[in-house]
């Protein structure tokens, strides 16, 4: 009996299926002609949840940003409250905005739309086989995209400015991405970037940014250390403001008002007898309040308003402390 020769059986079927490819043509799938986001949300679900839930898909019905804009009378904040994709415009510029589908604020061809009508991705390996062709491109990743509408408040020089490394250990991140879209598991085991844009209105971001203590002896110490932020906290020029307030307690259960100590905020450019105080990335900020007579309790609190004109019962609690004499 002859021995079975699997190398030349092996060949052979490798052979032959090497001429079924030549001889039957893939199959073609045909190209998407992309002209909504709302295309996008069908085949990713999973990332227009996150985006569903972040304050770009917010970004042109939020009741703060249309009072403040007037109801966008001042067009100025349309350009980023819904605008054109970021990727039609020179590196940084500003973008303009855009007349179809306002209501999905900084949708998805916000960022991912390109000139040739590809779809931009940050993935080295695209899936080549989807009818949206994705495309590689790393532009997208880079501070200079996000520029183009949140450098309107100076937030990207902002981080320009910040030192690339705090107490020895990396701070800065090589772009907003790394703190703003951390990578996240979905269904499929797969993996990606998180569009949920954790920010100023997540407590979570917040309290990662910066850390309130206090301390009582013979004055009261305050300080606030952003060391989680690698831009100024709060950053957005205009629209945000945080709050750091304090209330003595007396022995007999009374207690003053909540007094302001400090403002984190960059003004409004016509305000021009105010001055920016918000608090550089890396940065510490401290003060010492007089003890009053009589005080045996004192709460310390940090509110984050995400437009200097709200009220404290809608401003986040970011941190709140108490503290007895001791």
């Amino acid at each position: 009996m002859k021995p079975i020769l699997w190398p030349a059986i092996l060949l052979a079927l490798g052979g032959t299926w090497v001429l079924f490819s030549i001889l039957i043509p893939p199959e073609e799938i045909e190209t998407l002609q992309i002209a909504s986001s709302r295309q996008c949300l069908e085949c990713h679900a999973d990332v227009a949840k996150e985006w569903e839930e972040s304050h770009h898909a917010f970004a042109y019905k939020n009741p703060e940003v249309r009072k403040l804009s007037q109801d966008f009378r001042n067009e100025e904040c349309l350009a980023c409250h819904a605008p054109r994709p970021v990727l039609l415009f020179e590196p940084g510029t500003r973008v303009l905005a855009r007349n179809a589908d306002r209501g999905m604020g900084v949708d998805c061809l916000a960022c991912h739309l390109t000139e040739s009508g590809n779809v931009a991705t940050t993935n080295t390996t695209p899936n080549s086989k989807a009818p949206c062709k994705p495309k590689t491109v790393p532009r997208l990743a880079e501070p200079e995209s996000c520029a183009a509408c949140h450098n309107q408040h100076k937030t990207v020089d902002q981080w320009r400015a910040t030192p690339p490394k705090l107490n020895g250990k990396p701070f800065r991140g090589e772009n907003c991405l790394h703190c703003h879209m951390p990578q996240a598991w979905r269904s499929g085991g797969r993996k990606g970037s998180d569009h949920s844009f954790r920010a100023s209105h997540d407590l979570e971001a917040l309290q990662s940014a910066v850390t309130l203590s206090a301390n009582w002896e013979v004055t009261l110490s305050l300080t606030l250390q952003n060391h989680g932020a690698a831009h100024n906290f709060p950053t957005d020029e205009r629209s945000r403001a945080a709050d750091l307030a304090i209330r003595w307690s007396q022995e007999d259960g009374s207690h003053t008002d909540w007094l302001r100590q400090y403002r984190f905020r960059d003004p409004y450019r016509d305000e021009t007898e105010l001055q920016n105080t918000t608090l550089p990335g890396g940065e510490t900020w401290n003060s010492e309040v007089p003890i009053p007579e009589g005080a045996v309790s004192v709460q310390v609190r940090l509110l984050y308003r995400t437009n200097p004109f709200q009220s404290d019962e809608d401003a986040f609690p970011v941190y709140e402390l108490e503290l007895k004499r001791p």
